[in-house]
């Protein structure tokens, strides 16, 4: 568990770092106006439910540029994903 919590805490001062910030009303509203999963293009109801049950939605915020790259946590660098998508992304090995 340590090495999550260090990672989310390297995370937390990256986005700290990139500046910008978003409103849960801003990414509501996002959620609202997308329909489908901004990278593969499927409708949410046709991606399949999350393994973990813990997670109700197949949707989940995504960066256009990755935090770990120097994006920033503004809405206008976030887009609805699919987990799938999501997750299947990789920003590249952690920097120390």
């Amino acid at each position: 568990m340590d090495c999550r919590n260090a990672r989310a805490r390297m995370r937390k001062q990256r986005i700290k770092e990139n500046g910008g910030s978003h409103t849960k009303r801003e990414w509501e509203q996002l959620l609202a106006d997308s329909p489908a999963c901004a990278e593969c293009g499927r409708n949410w109801s046709e991606i399949p439910p999350r393994p973990d049950k813990r997670y109700r939605y197949t949707w989940t915020k995504g960066h256009k540029i990755p935090v770990y790259h120097g994006g920033m946590d503004g809405i206008s660098n976030i887009q609805a994903e699919c987990y799938q998508c999501n997750f299947k992304k990789n920003a590249g090995p952690l920097k120390p």
